[in-house]
C-alpha cells in the first residue's frame, strides 16, 4: 500500500569490519529503499554518523550514492560542519555530484550567538550550491540550537535564494505547525519517526528519518489510515516505530538503530565511536524486533 506521504530514509553509512568505508554496500541500500516505497535517500546526516567522518569520507559517500543509486530514487545529503569552510566545501561538492537537495545544521559546538548569525552561517553554506534546494536541519537535541525554526525560516527565505525546506527533528508539534505556516515555498520534512501519526494530524506530508530504511511500507499504511480517519488503526500500524524508538533510547540511539537496520536490510556494519559497539544486552532485543519486522514486511 502506498500513500501520498513523501518518504526519505536517513541512511546509515556503511563501514566494514576494519571501520573503514564499505562503499559497495550503497548499491544494495539504494535497491532496498526503492523496493520498499522510499522516495529519497538522505545520506551523511545524524544516522549517517557525519561527526565521526572526515570530509574526504563524506565526499566519497556522496559520490558513491550519485553513481550507484537506482533510477527513480532521489538523494540528498547533509553538509553541516563545525567549520564553515568545510561545510561550504561539502556543499559545493554535493551540487557538483548532482544531489537533489542539501541540508545543514547550524554550528553545534557552541551555538550561534544570535538568530541572524545562525542564518548567516546557513546562507554562506547555501551559496556554494546555488542551484540546489537547501534545507535547514533543525535538531536541537543534538545541536543545542535555542532558535525557533519558524523564526529562522522567516529570515532565511528573505536571505537565501535557494532556501526550500526544513528537516524538523523535534517533538514540538506546535512549532512544527508554525514553521509550516511561514511560507508555501518551504517544505517541512518531519523527522521524529516515533511521532508520525501526530505529525500527520498536524498536516505533515513529507518525512525524513532513519526508521524508514525498514519501515517505509508501514509508514505508507499509517498515512493512508490517518487520511481515512482510522486513527486507531494508524496507531496499531505505527507501533513498531514506537517499539524501536523506546529500545534505541535504552541502548544508545544511533548505534542501536543501525544494528537493527542491519538485521532488516543491507548490513552497514557497526557504528563508529561514540555510538558503537553496542552492549551485549542489546542484541537479543534487536533480533526480537527484527523478527517482528520480517513477519509483517514483504521480502522480510
Amino acid at each position: 500500500m502506498t500513500s501520498t506521504l513523501e518518504i526519505w530514509a536517513a541512511t546509515p553509512t556503511p563501514f566494514g569490519p576494519d571501520g573503514e568505508l564499505n562503499l559497495p554496500v550503497v548499491a544494495d541500500q539504494g535497491k532496498h529503499l526503492l523496493a520498499h516505497g522510499v522516495h529519497g535517500a538522505f545520506v551523511g546526516g545524524t544516522s549517517g554518523e557525519f561527526p565521526s567522518m572526515t570530509v574526504a569520507e563524506r565526499k566519497a559517500l556522496v559520490d558513491e550514492w550519485a553513481a550507484a543509486r537506482p533510477e527513480g530514487l532521489a538523494f540528498g545529503t547533509h553538509v553541516g560542519h563545525s567549520v564553515l569552510a568545510e561545510a561550504r566545501e561539502l556543499a559545493a561538492h554535493a551540487e557538483a555530484a548532482g544531489v537533489d537537495l542539501i541540508a545543514s545544521v547550524t554550528p553545534y559546538f557552541g551555538v550561534a550567538n544570535t538568530l541572524e548569525t545562525a542564518v548567516d552561517f546557513l546562507a554562506a553554506v547555501a551559496a556554494e550550491a546555488p542551484s540546489t534546494p537547501f534545507l535547514y536541519y533543525h535538531f536541537p537535541g543534538m545541536t543545542g540550537s535555542p532558535y525557533r525554526p519558524s523564526e529562522l525560516v522567516a529570515l532565511a527565505v528573505e536571505r537565501i535564494p535557494n532556501f526550500a525546506g526544513v528537516k524538523f527533528t523535534h517533538e514540538d508539534l506546535l512549532e512544527f505547525d508554525r514553521t509550516r505556516a511561514v511560507s508555501s515555498k518551504v517544505r517541512v520534512y518531519f523527522g521524529r519517526d516515533e511521532l508520525l501519526p501526530a505529525a500527520l494530524a498536524f498536516g505533515a506530508d513529507a518525512v525524513i528519518g532513519s526508521l524508514y530504511n525498514a519501515l517505509a511500507p508501514q509508514a505508507h499504511q499509517v498515512a493512508a489510515a490517518m487520511a481515512a480517519g482510522r486513527v486507531a488503526d494508524a496507531l496499531i500500524l505505527h507501533e513498531p516505530f514506537r517499539e524501536v524508538a523506546l529500545e534505541a533510547g535504552r541502548y544508545g540511539g544511533v548505534g542501536f538503530v543501525k544494528q537493527w537496520l542491519n538485521a532488516c536490510g543491507p548490513d552497514t556494519g557497526v557504528a563508529r565511536t561514540p555510538w558503537g559497539p553496542l552492549p551485549a544486552a542489546a542484541h537479543d532485543t534487536i533480533e526480537r524486533l527484527a523478527a517482528s519486522w520480517r513477519a509483517v514486511t514483504p521480502e522480510g
